[in-house]
């Protein structure tokens, strides 16, 4: 892959890598950063990637990595708020959703976002994780069990 093409591909993610951004961190500006910087260091280090197919895992892992060392440089952990806006208003269940997510942990957060959000199947969200399958599956399980908590507790609170 020449480096033109490949940054052509790197650029066509720039709303994915915008997206993995909101599941990790809270402040827009750090998120701005934080993708800047993973498509250069993808730019940089497209070298280490194997097969041209898992660039979307690989892109994504290179995300996760870009923003736990944001988080690390702060010395804190911050839960993401909301998840990037659609083009329209979004309706009331889907704010709904959107704060049950922000309360999840993010070990439970990141794979129900990288799955039903992104798209990603269970195999690419394990690549991109570095976790086992069934670790994602489980993860995934438990964070609609708590989603599923929350949003019953809204509800009941209407």
């Amino acid at each position: 892959m020449n480096k033109h093409s490949l940054e052509d591909r790197i650029l066509a993610h720039a709303d994915l890598l915008h997206r993995v951004s909101c599941g990790i961190l809270r402040n827009p500006q750090d998120r701005e950063d934080a993708v800047q910087s993973a498509m250069e260091t993808a730019w940089k280090k497209a070298g280490n990637l194997r097969d041209e197919r898992r660039l979307k895992s690989w892109l994504t892992r290179v995300m996760i990595n870009e923003c736990y060392g944001i988080l690390r440089k702060k010395q804190r952990e911050v839960p993401m708020e909301t998840l990037p806006e659609e083009g329209e208003s979004p309706s009331q269940d889907a704010l709904l959703l959107k704060d049950a997510l922000a309360q999840l942990p993010p070990a439970q957060r990141l794979p129900l976002i990288l799955h039903y959000l992104e798209g990603f199947s269970i195999k690419e969200v394990a690549s991109a994780l570095r976790l086992p399958q069934g670790t994602v599956l489980s993860r995934m399980q438990r964070g609609r069990g708590k989603l599923k908590e929350i949003l019953s507790e809204e509800n009941d609170g209407r």
